[in-house]
């Protein structure tokens, strides 16, 4: 307290009640607890959260089994607005329950080359197919859109549906004031090219992706695998940097011999078929053959046939190696039946159910599943069948999102930038992890590497 005389006067201590409490406040000890307190609140899953419910333009992302699909899940069920929910490959739309990016918007197969997006859109406002008209009134009426999966999806193709959106929707804003939640890691699959000459048309290079705006969370920790040195050696092996002690505990994993009931992943459909044919031809006893109930319109049973993990004809025998392609809920259970991606041995095929025991011993009947093109539209195409399919072997692009106790991999021919990632980061354990062979080198996308630095 000054003093007239400009002396000090000596400042009593604060008792408790009088200031005492401010200044424990104020000690490192408090501190260090109210940091911890930050810590635990202020995590990237919160922060996506309260940015999403905000309305902002989010890019929810992060490397393989880190949540990234839970924390999106979440958002859509506590939302209190409608979100359409979309995703570049039939494959991945289906994995999500929604549809693609290019049926949702009714775009067909996008601009061609050359081709600006004005002649495009002209092209579409005079195509008469009902799907485009659908498509655009979706445009019109989507209140939060999201797109999963988009390091798949080109930023040409980007470019042309934020245009469409502003067109119309007749607003000059990014997306016509459509709130949009992006989803995907840059270091997995790569967008599609047509050609293996084209480079590749990253959608974080795209015009239409800064004129969002988006605010990046990237979820760092990884929930799939919780070994130290196995979650430190993946991590290197995403951005391409396999030395030292992540090359030593990876090779280590390198078996000529592994169990032939061990699944494996390939890169191409070819492998995938004939190891499967192998092994089921090895197995005694006849053999089922189970044929889907198919109805409605060619062209949308076509993309069923094509895109889901769920064969139209499923060959099986008792003692067949199969996974679930569905995830499955009991009422009044808090544990889900089964989940896509869990495994299973073929105990028995009956008329109207095929019998699986699966790890814990638990035997479930399994019964036909109903997929439609479009969930709201009882008129569009329906698939039913058994939700299995062979599960000795599959390929690394349809192994994307999901999580295995084991696998066995060949991922010498993995040419695409992240699809080696994609396959090792499947596998839960590293005593699971399984390579045939050591490879040369991790192919990896020096733009995604530099766009990660920038996102943090």
């Amino acid at each position: 307290m000054k003093m007239q005389n400009g002396t000090t006067s000596p400042r009593p201590s604060p008792q408790r009640g009088e200031g005492g409490d401010q200044l424990e406040m104020l000690s490192p000890n408090r501190w260090t607890g109210f940091e911890a307190l930050a810590d635990a609140v202020m995590t990237p899953e919160n922060l996506f959260h309260a940015h999403a419910r905000g309305g902002r333009n989010c890019f929810l992302t992060g490397a393989g089994g880190t949540g990234k699909s839970t924390q999106l899940r979440a958002f859509i069920a506590e939302s209190q607005r409608r979100v359409s929910v979309t995703a570049p490959t039939g494959v991945a739309a289906l994995n999500v329950g929604g549809m693609t990016i290019h049926r949702f918007c009714g775009m067909l197969l996008g601009p061609g080359a050359g081709q600006s997006n004005e002649e495009y859109f002209s092209q579409l406002q005079r195509d008469p197919r009902p799907s485009i008209k659908a498509g655009f009134n979706r445009v019109r009426r989507c209140e939060v859109l999201v797109i999963d999966e988009i390091s798949m999806l080109p930023g040409r193709q980007l470019e042309f549906v934020e245009f469409l959106f502003r067109r119309l929707r007749g607003r000059d804003e990014s997306f016509g004031g459509c709130q949009i939640i992006a989803t995907g890691d840059f270091l997995q699959l790569p967008p599609v090219r047509k050609s293996e000459t084209e480079r590749y048309d990253w959608a974080f290079q795209s015009p239409a992706w800064a004129a969002a705006e988006f605010r990046s969370f990237v979820l760092e920790r990884v929930r799939r695998q919780d070994e130290p040195g196995f979650v430190r050696a993946l991590a290197d092996f995403r951005v391409g940097r396999v030395v030292g002690d992540s090359a030593r505990i990876l090779q280590s994993r390198v078996r000529s011999n592994p169990p032939s009931s061990m699944p494996r992943l390939f890169t191409h459909n070819i492998q995938v078929d004939k190891w499967n044919g192998f092994q089921l031809s090895e197995l005694p006893g006849d053999e089922s053959v189970l044929h889907a109930d198919q109805s409605g319109p060619e062209q949308q049973l076509e993309f069923l046939n094509r895109n889901l993990l769920t064969p139209a004809t499923l060959h099986l025998k008792p003692g067949a190696l199969v996974s679930f392609t569905v995830n499955k809920n009991e009422p009044g259970q808090n544990e889900p039946l089964f989940v896509n991606g869990q495994l299973g041995e073929v105990e028995s095929v009956e008329t109207d159910a095929v019998v699986v025991k699966i790890k814990t011993g638990a035997v479930i009947r399994v019964e036909r599943f109903t997929w439609r093109y479009d969930s709201q539209d009882e008129m569009s195409a329906s698939f039913s069948q058994f939700p299995l399919r062979l599960a000795w072997a599959m390929t690394i692009h349809k192994a994307q999102g999901l999580s295995l106790d084991s696998a066995y991999l060949d991922i010498r021919a993995a040419r695409e930038p992240g699809q080696a990632y994609v396959a090792v980061s499947r596998v839960r354990t590293l005593s699971g992890l399984f390579f045939k062979e050591w490879f040369k080198g991790v192919h990896v996308s020096p733009e995604a590497i530099e766009f990660y630095k920038e996102a943090k």
